[in-house]
């Protein structure tokens, strides 16, 4: 025996389509209200621009060049002081030989020194300048009530697309840096 309940009544039946109407629009505009709010939607910068834009890092690089510059301007001084010394101890006695296989190693290692120095400097100024940026960061989210950020770097989207969520230009705004 099959127990059920029968719908007969057109007008029940009918308060039953209407109500199951209305309450499919009303989760209809909830959802586009909930979309087109700000508020609820994760938001992204573009790690790359603003990176690329921010005057602490660009000073970093500026500084990391110019002293690689230097570097290499040191390096072919002694490079043209060494190929003197070679032709000059090029006559081949034994004494000379040991002279410039040892001064060949210490030029070996006065580089790696050099290039060591300048790649602990440049990694000091570049940590300072991410954690300069990261300050930025917390304080332009605590300013416009953003609980999470996702930022993109190498192009490589963490989660957001172009559009609504991009919060790249506010946040150059909220810098004091320039962009289109």
């Amino acid at each position: 025996m099959l127990v059920g309940i029968t719908i007969t009544s057109n007008k029940v039946k009918m308060k039953i389509i209407t109500a199951s109407f209305l309450a499919s629009l009303l989760f209809m505009v909830l959802a586009i209200k909930t979309y087109l709010s700000d508020g609820d939607n994760p938001f992204f910068i573009d790690t790359s621009e603003v990176l690329s834009r921010y005057e602490p890092m660009l000073n970093a690089n500026r500084t990391i060049g110019w002293m690689d510059e230097q570097i290499q301007k040191r390096m072919s001084v002694f490079d043209d002081s060494l190929a003197k010394v070679l032709d000059s101890l090029s006559a081949g006695n034994k004494s000379a030989k040991d002279f410039l296989e040892i001064l060949n190693m210490e030029s070996n290692v006065i580089r790696h020194k050099m290039v060591d120095s300048i790649g602990n400097i440049a990694e000091t100024m570049v940590a300072g300048a991410y954690n300069q940026f990261d300050e930025s960061v917390a304080s332009f989210c605590q300013a416009n009530g953003i609980e999470v950020l996702f930022g993109t770097a190498s192009n490589f989207v963490v989660y957001g697309a172009k559009g609504k969520a991009d919060r790249t230009g506010a946040l150059l705004d909220y810098m004091g840096v320039a962009h289109e």
